[in-house]
C-alpha cells in the first residue's frame, strides 16, 4: 500500500508538471507546449554557464498582471525591482522592494527593502539565505526546467516548505513567478522587463 507520503510526492509531482505546462501559460499569453518539452540534454550546457538564459537581467514588479490576493502593492512600491545576474557558474538572485535601494547592509543583514542570494541550477537544496541573511536557517534548491523556466523548492532548518515556479515569456520581456505550497500565499507575481539599472 502506497504511503501517505509517497502519495503526496506523487500529487505534488503531477502539480508541479501541470504547473509547467499549464498555469503560467495564460499570463504569458502562451500555448502549451508539446510533449517532449523536457529533457535535461536540452539544458546541460545552460545549467553549466546561465549566462544567456533569458531570466537574465532586470525586472519591474506589474501590479495589474499580478494576482491580486497577494496584496504586492503592501509588500512592494511601484519600482520594485529583481535583478538576475550569472555569476561564477549560477546566478544571484537580488530583489528590491523599491528601486534606488536607499541601504547598502541588505547583503549582511536581512531587512524587507532587498535581500540577495545565490544558487546553482543543480537542485541541490545547499545554498544559503533565499530570503537575505534573516537567521532562519533556510536554504534552496533550482532546477532548470527549460531555458524559459526555473523551479525552486526553499527549505528552512532542513524542511521543505516552498515551491516557487519561473516562467520567462518567449518574447522574454515578462517574467511570472507562480508560488504554491508552504505557509505563503499562492498565486502570480509578474515582472516586466526593464533595462539594466546603473549599480
Amino acid at each position: 500500500m502506497m504511503s501517505s507520503a509517497c502519495r503526496y510526492c506523487a500529487i505534488f509531482a503531477a502539480a508541479v508538471v501541470l504547473a509547467v505546462l499549464i498555469q503560467p501559460l495564460s499570463v504569458l499569453g502562451q500555448e502549451a507546449p508539446p510533449i517532449g518539452f523536457f529533457g535535461s540534454y536540452r539544458t546541460a550546457a545552460d545549467k553549466m554557464d546561465p549566462s544567456k538564459l533569458p531570466i537574465i537581467g532586470a525586472w519591474r514588479i506589474n501590479f495589474n498582471r499580478s494576482d491580486p490576493s497577494l496584496k504586492l502593492q503592501g509588500r512592494f512600491k511601484d519600482t520594485g525591482t529583481i535583478i538576475y545576474t550569472a555569476e561564477n557558474g549560477g546566478i544571484k538572485q537580488e530583489v528590491f522592494l523599491y528601486w534606488p535601494p536607499t541601504k547598502a547592509d541588505y547583503k549582511n543583514v536581512f531587512t524587507d527593502d532587498a535581500r540577495e542570494f545565490f544558487f546553482k541550477l543543480d537542485g541541490k537544496n545547499i545554498y544559503p539565505n533565499p530570503q537575505g541573511p534573516n537567521g532562519l536557517g533556510q536554504t534552496v534548491a533550482m532546477w532548470l526546467v527549460d531555458r524559459n523556466t526555473l523551479f525552486r523548492e526553499r527549505a528552512t532548518k532542513g524542511v521543505v516548505d516552498e515551491w516557487v515556479l519561473y516562467r520567462v515569456s518567449p518574447d522574454a520581456n515578462t517574467l511570472v513567478w507562480t508560488s504554491f505550497g508552504g505557509p505563503g500565499d499562492s498565486g502570480h507575481q509578474v515582472w516586466d522587463r526593464i533595462p539594466m539599472p546603473q549599480r
